[in-house]
């Protein structure tokens, strides 16, 4: 993936801090200078973004200043003018004129932006050095203000690798996430068999809801223990690709049973009463979005696919705030978080659900630049004035026709990847 420098890099840069620390860390990353300063201008309410957002840009060799609106918890000064006027301008008059200063104004609110923006303007009747510039969600560039008609502006590309993007919003793994799917192939057949509800795919739920069930613990994690499970009542179709030697180090099958085993290959069973219960519809997603990361086609090299991994058990670092949630499949672009849920549901109900908490958990770990997508089981019903996916999407407020978000059902699952793709390209902003 090629990178540049953006020009209009500067010495000391006053960013507004928000709900998100993304976009400033972004700003941060493309226009300070080497070993140059952030100003984090934040309220008590943002603090905690602040104090992440302070470790990751230190980490990355750049120093820091603190500018807090707020001077002790009584107060909340985020749209009070007075107050940012004067905070801010007490730390930038200090900055000498010889340096370069700029200030980003994606984050923070309103208030903010407009009188930390009046202050640096004033300063920079002395200077002359001074670049205001803001992120823009929907082309994903960054604009610089000029006194041209047209205001500079390039596509951001900034790799920001799926572990930084969690640290950012204070959350680390309760397990690791998986980089490599398990059995693509036998998920590509699972994937065919599913077209099929009545006769394979509903025998396939039915062992899960009376086998699999066997698999977990009282807490409902699944086991890494060997248990010999029923197949009876099975389609034969599914047993077939089960019992072919490519798996048998992993299943045994015996007439209407079979043993998972552990292997040489296959020490931890948990993952694979996972895939079983339906995970394999994870994995088929995440060997189709990393067969497009590899492909040698140019409209897929475009796409510029990072890191992709699957299989997210999150929690708070050092805090109980927000309790254990899970993540399905998600893959970076720059630094743009897709993130897709998936389920082998057919339940429309259940299916809106798992929208929108994918929906949630996007937008507050990506930001505006983050995209969703629902890849489930269900069937459009022909006699409804509205397609399902259509309907699906039409529970969010104003998704029907916002390519941010997607949704994907059983028909489309076969050609999948050129699905995901196409979503890609609808998404990919000005950032080539």
């Amino acid at each position: 993936m090629g990178t540049y420098e953006l020009p209009y890099k500067v010495d000391h840069l006053f960013l507004l801090i928000g709900e998100n620390p993304l976009p400033n860390y972004v700003a941060a990353m493309k226009l300070l200078n080497k070993g140059g300063t952030a100003y984090l201008v934040h309220t008590n309410q943002t603090k905690s973004q602040k104090d992440r957002l302070t470790q990751a840009l230190k980490n990355k060799g750049f120093k820091i200043k603190p500018v807090a609106l707020d001077k002790d918890d009584t107060e909340n000064n985020k749209s009070n003018a007075y107050k940012i006027y004067e905070t801010v301008k007490l730390y930038a008059e200090k900055i000498p004129l010889y340096a370069s200063l700029g200030l980003n104004y994606t984050g923070g609110t309103n208030t903010m932006a407009v009188h930390a923006h009046r202050v640096i303007s004033e300063l920079n009747s002395k200077r002359n050095n001074t670049v205001f510039s803001y992120l823009d969600a929907s082309t994903l560039e960054i604009f610089i203000d000029t006194s041209e008609p047209e205001p500079f502006h390039r596509g951001v590309q900034l790799e920001v690798s799926l572990k930084d993007l969690f640290n950012l919003h204070k959350y680390e793994f309760k397990f690791s996430p998986l980089s490599e799917p398990i059995f693509p192939d036998l998920a590509v057949e699972f994937v065919r068999l599913y077209q099929h509800e009545d006769k394979i795919a509903s025998s396939w739920r039915n062992f899960c809801k009376k086998e699999l069930t066997k698999a977990k613990n009282s807490e409902g994690w699944w086991i890494n223990e060997e248990l010999t499970l029923s197949l009876v009542g099975v389609n034969e179709e599914i047993i077939k690709i089960l019992h072919t030697p490519k798996y048998n180090h992993c299943f045994n099958i015996n007439g209407n049973q079979v043993k998972l085993k552990k292997s040489k290959t296959i020490d931890n069973l948990s993952q694979i009463y996972a895939w079983l219960s339906g995970c394999w519809l994870e994995h088929y997603v995440l060997s189709q979005i990393q067969d497009i990361a590899k492909a040698q086609e140019e409209k897929y090299k475009k796409l510029q696919i990072g890191e992709s991994q699957m299989s997210f058990i999150m929690k708070k670092s050092q805090t109980s705030e927000g309790g254990v949630f899970e993540f399905d499949v998600a893959f970076m672009r720059n630094y743009q978080l897709f993130a897709i849920s998936c389920t082998t549901s057919k339940d429309p109900k259940e299916c809106k659900l798992k929208l929108f908490e994918a929906y949630i958990r996007a937008k507050q770990l990506g930001g505006d630049e983050a995209r969703v997508a629902l890849v489930c089981c269900c069937d459009d019903d022909t006699t409804k004035r509205q397609r399902i996916d259509r309907y699906l999407k039409s529970q969010l407020e104003g998704a029907v026709t916002n390519p941010k978000i997607a949704v994907f059902i059983r028909e489309d699952l076969p050609n999948i990847k050129i699905k995901i793709a196409d979503w890609i390209i609808k998404n990919k902003g000005n950032n080539e």
